[in-house]
């Protein structure tokens, strides 16, 4: 006897002028010295923003970027004081191949790791004195890019160059048993990703 499962996943589908704006529900009881992201991705494009998990109003605001530049994944983390901590995989274009890649960034105080496809790639502690150990996100996160008017090099302060073209599926957030409903966030130019093309 076999069963089969239909499983549904909703893969969001960015254009280049699309972007998802999701409010952390949860934020108020998080652990900010021990926050976490993972998602897939698929694109094949060499330059992107895929999420910013931060307001990104002004420069003072604490933020966990993921991202692709010049070919490379690229994660960026400011917990703090302006500094931007730039952690860029050494590997060119194994991400720009539209092929699924898994990403996960863990950050345990100012420790960072970030695994691609299972593999620990970056591992980092990007302040041992450890003045700031939060991600103080303010429970607002980004996917694709931000609001119509406000472009990506502009309010990464060039640490990303363009808006994401692609697709982004199963986002979780710390150690959530679920994950994110992107269809039910604010949002822009997305598409369901489900349909093949």
């Amino acid at each position: 006897l076999t069963f089969t499962y239909k499983i549904k996943f909703f893969i969001a589908k960015f254009i280049g002028s699309s972007y998802i704006k999701y409010t952390d529900p949860y934020y108020g009881k998080r652990d900010l010295q021990h926050s976490r992201i993972s998602l897939n991705f698929t694109t094949n494009q060499t330059e992107g923003l895929i999420v910013w998990m931060g307001k990104g109003e002004d420069e003072d605001n604490d933020f966990l970027a993921i991202g692709l530049a010049n070919g490379r994944l690229k994660v960026v983390i400011n917990l703090g004081e302006r500094i931007s901590v730039p952690l860029i995989h050494s590997k060119y274009s194994t991400c720009c191949d539209e092929r699924w890649h898994f990403v996960t960034v863990v950050q345990n105080q100012t420790c960072i790791k970030v695994y691609l496809d299972e593999e620990l790639i970056l591992f980092e502690d990007i302040d041992p004195h450890r003045k700031y150990t939060a991600l103080n996100y303010g429970g607002i996160c980004y996917f694709g890019g931000f609001e119509i008017g406000r472009k990506v090099n502009t309010v990464t302060t060039g640490l990303f160059q363009k808006e994401f073209i692609g697709k982004i599926k199963d986002v979780v957030l710390f150690q959530d048993s679920t994950k994110i409903q992107l269809m039910k966030a604010e949002g822009y130019n997305v598409y369901n990703g489900n349909s093949g093309n």
